[in-house]
């Protein structure tokens, strides 16, 4: 039986630019002396992944770390309409996040787990701030522009035999894609994205995860660097983040396993 508390859910930030969390709370005789910041995926794959990275939190919760998972701006149920997210923003947003899980957790070090986009935005703001102490890549998106094309290739499968939409007046500054708007700022934006042209640390401790379905080899090039201690887990679980024909909402047991241990281990 779960014997850890149910996460309580709240709003943080600015007032004008609220954002929803719920902030997981070990038991004290659990407590560790870290806290961890979830960073979620965007649009479709915030959605397939949703559940997934709900269980991480309860595990990472119940080995005895304060947890917070959050909505960026526009996102979710954090203020903002769908169109207002951008990645200025985004990454605001996370430096957000950590000042508030610091805050409620009363601890300075801090791990960030971030999943798809959430892990590029968490490494370029891990590059940023120089403080945090650990951070978990989870099939980070390494380049913006090769992104964007797996979402119009998605896109253009779905539609394959789907009535052609109506192009709608506001069609020239904002996309659709796959059910989710995207502005041509944020696409803009998007194609940025380049997580080889890092050159400060995001951490001092790295786990990047690679999901590997099939017989394919990861790729090897991201955060080669001597500052890094970094280690690299090639793992054969499902790419969550796709859509699958079933619809369910997949938890790979073996992905959260290795996140939590790895973490534990690293802020034992």
């Amino acid at each position: 039986m779960d014997s850890s508390k149910a996460p309580l859910p709240s709003y943080f930030g600015a007032a004008d630019q609220q954002l929803f969390g719920c902030y997981h709370d070990p038991e004290p005789a659990r407590r560790r002396r870290s806290a961890i910041v979830i960073c979620q995926p965007i649009g479709h794959e915030y959605i397939n992944c949703h559940r997934a990275l709900r269980q991480l939190a309860i595990r990472l919760c119940e080995a005895g770390f304060p947890v917070l998972r959050f909505d960026y701006y526009g996102c979710g149920d954090s203020s903002g309409n769908t169109e207002a997210g951008t990645i200025p923003q985004w990454l605001h947003d996370i430096s957000t996040a950590i000042e508030e899980v610091k805050r409620r957790s009363n601890l300075d070090r801090l791990c960030i787990i971030g999943l798809r986009l959430g892990a590029a935005l968490s490494a370029i703001v891990g590059a940023q701030r120089g403080d945090v102490e650990s951070m978990v890549l989870w099939d980070p998106v390494g380049d913006g522009k090769s992104f964007l094309q797996e979402l119009r290739l998605l896109q253009k499968e779905q539609m394959r035999f789907r009535p052609k939409p109506r192009r709608s007046k506001n069609s020239q500054e904002v996309l659709e894609i796959l059910g989710f708007p995207f502005t041509r700022a944020l696409y803009k934006q998007m194609e940025q994205v380049n997580l080889r042209a890092i050159t400060l640390r995001p951490a001092k401790n790295m786990l990047l995860i690679q999901s590997c379905p099939s017989e394919e080899k990861p790729s090897n090039d991201l955060f080669d660097s001597g500052q890094i201690h970094l280690e690299r887990r090639a793992l054969k679980i499902p790419q969550i983040w796709l859509p699958m024909a079933n619809g369910s909402l997949l938890v790979p047991g073996q992905a959260l396993q290795s996140i939590v241990s790895w973490t534990s281990r690293t802020h034992s």
